[in-house]
């Protein structure tokens, strides 16, 4: 995760030294100038709301009033705020715009607290709510969410001169956090899983609790990164420890089980990403700081062209059979999407397929369920799923064109293409290669078209060596030299990379912001609007990442300085009578 420590948007302060100096030490936390008042009552019960099956989409009511309304914080900078100007601005705002502005709809802000958003937003008083909520699971049951659109954390604020370099360094500790703020929960869910202990003490305020840290009254502090960084916006005697205490992905929420609605708000995210807007809002209010790479993976076939509420459809298509009560009572996941191998097959595809057996079996096992793998089903993996076949498919490349008949979970690999040389070549990019041999793979069709096409990007050419087996790629360039680099699938060149050690190496691109000339991301598909059984998959996926299992996994699939971290939903391990952390499961 990309750190905000140097995105300070308050003026410097010097962070004096001294007892009799620090109320100079902190920026208080100034009232917002409000024109509207905020709501501080909650709204009517929404109890019962959540279970309740829509009888349409969101999008069908946008499309027939022509506007969207979109509960927003008022004070809460830099995401939401009143200007003066008694415009509601921020990164929050800013966003909630671009959306509804990309659907050729009217944007209309509603104000919203923390206490009333849910309840707005399932009461139908607001269409979707963007104001830096956390994706928490104990939240699933009431509301969807979208994509992340904002990674940030629950961090250790230390003294810049204190040793500690990781969380594991606070053990024994004082650590000082805001009586009732996402920090104090977080610091007792850290303590718990990880089994560190330290000394909790409570302040009213961040600023009380930082003054604290500096005098040595605590020795850390817990608080979200951002708002940490506009507390204390000179970090010469302060730093944030990397290693996060807690993730905190902000996502857009929408009303639950509203699948159509959640996709045309996850394509647009992908689409404002893709054009630079996002970027670009993220520099308005971050100090030109670009928005972190990656942090919102682009799916196959977004397509050039904005997405619209009537390219989806205003109904709500409900599952015809529900998977959790069938896994719950047979105790049997049905996977998709494995092929029949022979013996001579290449070693990418034999790798692969061991991977997504381990990760089935995996995730299984935290469901005390058995396997059953629908022999050769690899090519029609997705139809199997869509027709209640499959229970879920593996494999399954996060694509546009698939959500209309499935649902796709977080993704859990990542491959694409690389370029693969001689250990000692000087050869890092296409620049380099002017002339050269370059083997593709007979296997990828258009890979020569595509050298070709990267080439002229830097106005170069290249010749092509078409490499027919995918095995011989190594001696192909090592013994027979008919190739100077290989391009191709990271799938097919980390093989060779293992059978051939500190001999060759896949390339970085050197000062390149991307060492992927192309990635895709595979995913599992299970069935379309199973909210619940989706929910459960990606809460196991997100389990296998937190216990090390997943990373374990594709490590033969993937090098170690490319393997992502999965993001992580914070909240409870069990969900609908599974427990799925491996101590509880086991």
């Amino acid at each position: 995760m990309m750190s905000y420590r140097s995105f300070l948007v308050l003026p410097l302060v010097a962070l004096l030294l001294g007892a009799a100096s620090l109320p100079a030490l902190v920026a208080q936390d100034d009232p917002v100038p409000t024109l509207v008042p905020p709501t501080p009552a909650p709204m009517a019960d929404a109890a019962g709301v959540s279970d309740a099956l829509l009888a349409e989409s969101t999008i069908a009511r946008i499309q027939r009033e022509g506007k969207v309304r979109v509960g927003l914080l008022y004070n809460l900078p830099p995401f939401g705020e009143l200007n003066v100007r008694g415009q509601v601005a921020g990164f929050d705002a800013d966003l909630a715009r671009s959306l509804v502005e990309t659907w050729g709809l009217t944007f209309e802000p509603v104000q919203i607290t923390r206490q009333i958003a849910l309840d707005a937003l399932r009461n139908g008083d607001v269409d979707m709510v963007i104001a830096a909520q956390v994706h928490r699971r104990e939240l699933d049951g009431m509301v969807e969410f979208s994509q992340t659109y904002f990674p940030t954390a629950q961090t250790m604020l230390v003294r810049a001169d204190d040793g500690a370099a990781v969380l594991a360094d606070m053990t024994g500790r004082r650590v000082g956090v805001v009586m009732g703020y996402p920090g104090e929960q977080a610091a007792a869910i850290w303590q718990q899983r990880s089994g560190i202990s330290v000394t909790v003490t409570t302040y009213l305020t961040l600023d009380r609790a930082v003054v604290a840290l500096l005098v040595g009254e605590v020795d850390g502090v817990v608080e979200n990164r951002v708002q940490l960084t506009r507390v204390v916006p000179d970090l010469s005697q302060v730093r944030l420890l990397d290693e996060p205490v807690s993730p905190e992905p902000y996502a857009v929420v929408v009303r639950r089980q509203d699948v159509n609605f959640r996709n045309l708000v996850n394509r647009t995210l992908q689409y404002l990403r893709k054009t630079g807007r996002l970027n670009e809002i993220h520099q308005t209010y971050f100090e030109g700081a670009n928005y972190p790479e990656n942090a919102l993976p682009l799916w196959a076939n977004l397509g050039e062209e904005a997405p619209t509420p009537a390219q989806f459809g205003g109904d709500v298509p409900y599952p015809a059979q529900y998977i959790v009560p069938r896994l719950q009572a047979s105790r049997v996941v049905r996977v998709a999407g494995f092929a029949d191998l022979q013996a001579d097959s290449p070693d990418s595809e034999k790798n692969l397929d061991a991977v997504n057996r381990a990760l089935v079996e995996a995730m299984a096992a935290r469901w005390g369920a058995a396997v059953e793998f629908i022999p050769n089903s690899a090519a029609n993996a997705v139809d199997l799923v869509a027709a209640g076949q499959a229970d879920l498919a593996v494999g399954v490349p996060l694509d546009w064109t698939l959500t209309d008949r499935v649902d796709l979970t977080g993704f859990y690999l990542l491959h694409g293409e690389r370029l693969m040389v001689e250990q000692n070549a000087p050869y890092e990019t296409f620049n380099d290669i002017r002339g050269r041999w370059v083997g593709v793979f007979a296997s990828e069709p258009g890979a020569a078209d595509r050298v070709n096409a990267l080439a002229e990007t830097v106005n170069t050419s290249v010749r092509i060596f078409t490499i027919l087996r995918e095995q011989d790629a190594a001696f192909n360039m090592l013994v027979e030299e008919n190739a100077d680099v290989i391009f191709g699938d990271s799938l097919k060149l980390i093989p060779q990379l293992e059978a051939n050690p500190g001999l060759m190496r896949i390339t970085t691109r050197g000062e390149a912001p991307d060492p992927w000339y192309s990635r895709t991301y595979r995913a599992l598909a299970v069935p379309r609007n199973d909210l619940d059984f989706r929910l459960l998959v990606d809460y196991t996926l997100q389990e296998l990442a937190r216990d090390g299992v997943w990373r374990s996994l594709v490590s033969a699939m993937m090098l170690p300085e490319d393997i992502p971290a999965l993001e992580i939903w914070p909240g409870p391990s069990s969900y609908l009578g599974f427990n799925l952390d491996e101590a509880l499961a086991g």
